[in-house]
């Protein structure tokens, strides 16, 4: 039973909450844990279709748990090998909320920092509330941006954008991260989990097939991989029960 993320299921679309107001949705161990494991579960259940993730309180999330950085600085403990299994499990987070199985929304408001900003940049879309901001600031530490972020994020916002980011460690806001197409929409903080809940239930409302090919497609292009034949894709669509009824319905309104 997790208790650090709050789960609503309503038909094909999943609601996954960060619900530790009190660290601000901080990323321990256990949540990375218990994150993931919702995560792959929901990739695997056919009749969920998007998952909505966002945070409690007063921020998205604020990364990396400070207090568990505390302890193993403050007590000279650092374990380079603990260290680099993080890592790795928190790239396993990234990578499950980034497979084509599941379309993924992250709902951002206040901040999300750190290793936060490596889940949002994972996800396929990105709702920001008016003044949220990304924000890494592992270089102050000297530490280098993990969990798979620096690619996406170079994929999705531009190298030169992504040095400054690291390079100064500011924070990417709202307006700036909409206007480089890193955010979907931004929305009054009061309407950000209701416009999120609007674009899931659209995006459900789509056949399965032709997103998760779509999905597919894009991150082997983004990723210079090689890509699926789209002649062959379109012919496999062309068998797919909710394919051919969603075609009809269309066709049918026009």
């Amino acid at each position: 039973m997790a208790t650090t993320i709050r789960l609503e299921v309503d038909d094909a679309v999943a609601v996954a909450t960060l619900a530790r107001p009190e660290k601000l949705n901080a990323l321990s161990r256990s949540v990375v844990a218990e994150l993931t494991a919702v995560v792959e579960r929901l990739a695997a259940d056919p009749a969920v279709r998007v998952l909505v993730l966002q945070g409690q309180g007063r921020m998205f999330s604020a990364g990396a748990d400070v207090d568990e950085f505390r302890h193993a600085f403050g007590a000279d403990a650092v374990d380079p090998d603990l260290t680099e299994a993080d890592a790795r499990e928190g790239t396993r987070l990234t990578d499950a909320l980034a497979a084509p199985e599941l379309v993924t929304i992250a709902a951002v408001h206040g901040a999300a920092i750190g290793g936060a900003a490596a889940v949002v940049a994972a996800c396929d879309l990105r709702i920001m509330a008016k003044g949220s901001k990304i924000v890494v600031p592992e270089l102050v530490m000297g530490f280098p941006l993990a969990w798979g972020a620096v690619p996406r994020l170079v994929e999705q916002l531009g190298a030169s954008v992504v040095r400054d980011l690291l390079l100064t460690c500011r924070p990417l806001g709202s307006d700036e991260a909409l206007a480089r197409g890193f955010a979907a929409r931004v929305v009054p903080a009061d309407e950000l989990e209701d416009s999120a809940l609007e674009l899931a239930r659209l995006v459900a409302s789509r056949p399965a097939f032709g997103v998760t090919a779509g999905l597919r497609r894009i991150a082997a292009l983004s990723t210079q991989a090689q890509a699926d034949d789209d002649a062959i894709t379109l012919g496999r669509a062309a068998t797919d029960p909710a394919v051919v009824a969603a075609t009809r319905a269309y066709l049918e309104s026009l």
